[in-house]
């Protein structure tokens, strides 16, 4: 369904059925005649919980920022550092260095004593490599991280009225998401990631201008990740796929400070852009619409960190936005492998394709084990009829229900593709939104 305009509570509700968006384009799979049935899949973020493994990604992107130093550049200096070591060895081996061992004409003594004690001399080393950054010991960030962390409880317990202990977090309390995520910016770092929020649709100055990047990028990553031809990654072809939207710019007053709309999530390491996410944020939630990164920065695994990052985004806004509470991640596929990582986000629940209601994840996975497509809810849930007669249409610049435009082009006026229209969508959007009729 090719859609020209859409209001942002549109697309929710359509979300809601299973639909999602490519571009302009906004389409629903036929889920009980595919092969591997595509579920709809949403975090429920304020609830969100880390795992050990989400936990290692954001540790590995935190040594990253400190080192600066990527894992074969890593290795190239070590083995640097092996070769200074063998050279000064060599040169201790030919008297370079002072021995350690006394005159000759103590060697009696020396065999006839048990106790003497022999002096090492340090040799002089080859010092640390001016081309990279110093490092420090791992307790001395620990020690940093501390006190900015008690100079910014301090600032902060100094603007309440009464602090009291309980505020405080325990000791004992694991660290929540944003607690790693802030790690990132409290300690020194040999690099910093700059994570920029930008409005494509309508286009911001913002998105014009890092444009060209952002467009290398997608290319870069369509051709060596998906193994595209150049010729499939024109800079038309992303515009119309990642920039073009048809979600109208909103903005209320209960509504989060960025407005609702399409955006994209930029991550700038060093002032290199390394990874843009396509987000829709939408009346509750932020729907992930796709992400792009540098292959070469695979070792961070942006793919899991830009999830991370997207459920923290999303809880800031709830804070904002109280109804704004979802994280949606698009399609998930029990049978296909490379789709099974968005089941191990906590707090997922898919939408049942047959009730539309939103079932535990750990509830499905014993029944999508069994069978490809299942119905998910247990209960006898039925989906809402449409009048089919009640179905908004636009025609010639009209708009108007659907039984009046019958009446007007005849009794069988696309009666069967309406119905069909309006099963789809639900009665909520189906007498609400406009079906253009030529």
């Amino acid at each position: 369904m090719w859609a020209h305009k859409m209001m942002t509570q549109d697309y929710q509700d359509l979300i809601d059925r299973g639909w999602r968006r490519s571009g302009k384009y906004v389409y629903k799979p036929s889920m009980e005649i595919m092969c591997c049935p595509a579920y709809t899949i949403r975090c429920q973020a304020v609830d969100f919980k880390l795992s050990k493994s989400q936990k290692k990604c954001l540790i590995t992107v935190r040594k990253h920022l400190q080192t600066g130093i990527k894992p074969g550049d890593s290795k190239k200096g070590d083995e640097e550092d092996a070769e200074s070591k063998n050279e000064s060895e060599t040169k201790d081996e030919t008297g370079s260095c002072t021995n350690d061992v006394s005159s000759t004409s103590d060697a009696s003594d020396h065999s006839k004593s048990t106790h003497v004690k022999r002096t090492k001399l340090t040799r002089s080393g080859v010092g640390p490599d001016p081309n990279k950054p110093l490092r420090k010991k791992a307790k001395m960030l620990r020690m940093e991280a501390k006190r900015h962390k008690q100079t910014h409880s301090a600032e902060s317990s100094s603007l309440e009225s009464q602090p009291t202990k309980n505020h405080q977090k325990s000791s004992n309390e694991p660290k929540s998401l944003e607690d790693y995520l802030s790690e990132e910016t409290m300690m020194s770092t040999a690099l910093n990631i700059k994570i920029k929020l930008i409005r494509t649709a309508p286009p911001s100055l913002e998105y014009q201008e890092s444009f060209k990047e952002s467009y290398e990028l997608f290319r870069k990553y369509q051709m060596t990740i998906h193994k595209e031809p150049a010729s499939d990654c024109t800079a038309h072809d992303f515009k119309r796929f990642l920039c073009e939207s048809p979600l109208v710019e909103e903005y209320r007053e209960d509504g989060p400070s960025c407005g609702y709309g399409s955006f994209h999530q930029q991550y700038w390491l060093g002032g290199v852009l390394i990874a843009v996410g396509v987000l829709d944020i939408l009346p509750h939630s932020i729907s992930s619409v796709y992400l792009y990164y540098n292959p070469d920065y695979n070792f961070l695994n942006l793919g899991t960190y830009s999830s991370l990052r997207e459920i923290a985004f999303t809880r800031a806004l709830q804070k904002e936005a109280a109804n704004l509470k979802y994280y949606y991640m698009g399609f998930y596929i029990h049978s296909c492998p490379k789709m099974k990582y968005k089941g191990q986000i906590g707090s997922s629940f898919l939408l049942c394709p047959e009730a539309y209601t939103w079932q535990p994840i750990e509830d499905c996975r014993p029944k999508l084990d069994e069978n490809k497509y299942i119905r998910l809810d247990n209960k006898n849930t039925a989906d809402s009829e449409v009048d089919i007669n009640q179905i908004l249409t636009l025609h010639k610049g009209r708009a108007m229900e659907y039984g009046f435009y019958k009446t007007m082009q005849g009794s069988h006026a696309d009666k069967e593709e309406v119905a069909e229209y309006g099963n789809l969508v639900g009665p909520v959007c189906a007498y609400r939104m406009l079906l253009y009729r030529s």
